[in-house]
């Protein structure tokens, strides 16, 4: 009798122990960018137009420690393209100034979380930031995705890793980012951007920020417009996505980058 009981315990625990191996492969760090660390093309750095950095773009990368050669490599720039008021760069940090800036607490958030699961899209929480209209029918026509009123310039992440496969104007879309994702060869869209930051065919981690939001398009506000389609077969994304952070109810882990 002893001997079953044990037996029985054994296989319980072998079970358990089966079960936790599974749940841990298929989970991953995932570093959400914020307004000091950004990721684009594997480096990071931070966005920003030239007006807004005092002395210039070039005293800013010596500021982040970096160099012109790197900062238009990663912008696709030519030597002797010049550079537009108007469009967002991205300015890639030299280590020293990384570790800087983790050393004064502005490293990301840290997300420990299901690789299949989607985080939400949204780089700003509030009051202001919630769901204001869901997927269904409306009167005379469906809406394809949820609605999320966010301000404008808000940062947009990316729900998960992917390519991306549209970036631009988009006719009622306005500013959108269509990113197709390799694991469950499912699509999001990001619609209604004030700003696009990546292009067709970048390589997009999950938490990575990809624009910010806007009006553009039909839109009667600021807001974010986020479909999930299967082979064009509209989906629900509140059945993919993980609440905000605030509200995820220990469903993933948070910490702060510098602090693992």
């Amino acid at each position: 009798m002893r001997k079953n009981i044990f037996l029985s315990a054994l296989i319980c625990l072998a079970f358990w122990l089966k079960v936790t191996a599974v749940e841990s492969s298929t989970k991953k760090a995932v570093r959400v960018d914020n307004d000091f660390f950004q990721t684009y093309k594997g480096k990071q750095g931070r966005w920003s137009r030239t007006p807004f950095l005092k002395g210039g773009y070039k005293a800013y990368l010596e500021t982040v420690e970096s160099s012109e050669e790197e900062f238009r490599d990663v912008n696709g720039l030519k030597q002797k393209d010049n550079l537009s008021p108007y469009r967002q760069y991205f300015f890639p940090y030299g280590e020293n100034y990384a570790k800087q800036l983790l050393n004064e607490g502005k490293g990301r958030d840290i997300i420990i979380s299901d690789h299949r699961d989607f985080i939400w899209p949204v780089g700003k929480s509030g009051p202001f930031v919630k769901i204001s209209s869901k997927l269904g029918q409306r009167k005379n026509s469906l809406h394809t995705g949820i609605d999320i009123t966010c301000p404008t310039g808000t940062p947009i992440l990316a729900a998960a890793d992917g390519i991306v496969t549209t970036s631009g104007s988009n006719g009622n879309y306005g500013n959108l980012v269509i990113i197709q994702h390799e694991l469950n060869q499912l699509q999001t869209f990001y619609a209604h951007n004030s700003y696009v930051l990546v292009k067709e065919g970048d390589k997009i981690s999950k938490g990575q920020i990809i624009a910010y939001s806007g009006s553009t398009g039909h839109s009667t506000g600021p807001h974010l417009h986020f479909e999930v389609r299967y082979q064009n077969i509209i989906l629900n994304p509140e059945h993919y996505l993980l609440p905000p952070a605030s509200e995820a109810d220990g469903k993933f882990t948070v910490m702060k980058e510098g602090e693992e």
